[in-house]
């Protein structure tokens, strides 16, 4: 039996067996590019979280060194109930101005939204995973992009 069969963007013939190991092949091509698209969504979702978070109308830096500081402020605050020694009684935006944080109350805002920035984050890459899975073509999985552009 000969079947008229799509290998790679040209119909031809093709013997039965023929057919299945090209839609094999065409298959494990689909797995790869979802494998690697998954990846790029992990890679995307990280390079996000270490961005910036908006907080007070400002963007707060959000890279290694700023979370490490961020998050040293924050332990300190569980470990005594108090801002470290030396606090400077804000912290500074992207812009360079400085967000007042008069008390620990209002870190704990700030903190609160970096974390809301994070959820945000996980959930966009759920959304385009779930998308990922419903993509059955190349086309369509490379269609697949953080930004909403």
């Amino acid at each position: 039996m000969v079947l008229q069969i799509l290998d790679n963007g040209v119909l031809r013939s093709a013997t039965l067996e023929e057919a299945a190991e090209i839609e094999a092949r065409s298959q494990t091509n689909i797995d790869m590019l979802r494998a690697a698209k998954n990846n790029e969504i992990n890679a995307w979702r990280s390079a996000a979280n270490l961005a910036t978070f908006p907080h007070a109308g400002k963007l707060i830096s959000c890279d290694e060194l700023s979370r490490s500081d961020i998050d040293g402020v924050a332990n300190n605050i569980a470990l005594f109930g108090e801002f470290p020694a030396g606090f400077p009684g804000g912290w500074k935006a992207t812009d360079n101005t400085m967000i007042p944080l008069p008390d620990v109350d209002a870190f704990r805002a700030m903190y609160a939204s970096m974390t809301a920035q994070g959820a945000a984050n996980f959930n966009r890459a759920q959304e385009l995973k779930a998308q990922l899975a419903a993509a059955s073509t190349p086309e369509a999985i490379a269609a697949i992009t953080w930004s909403d552009e």
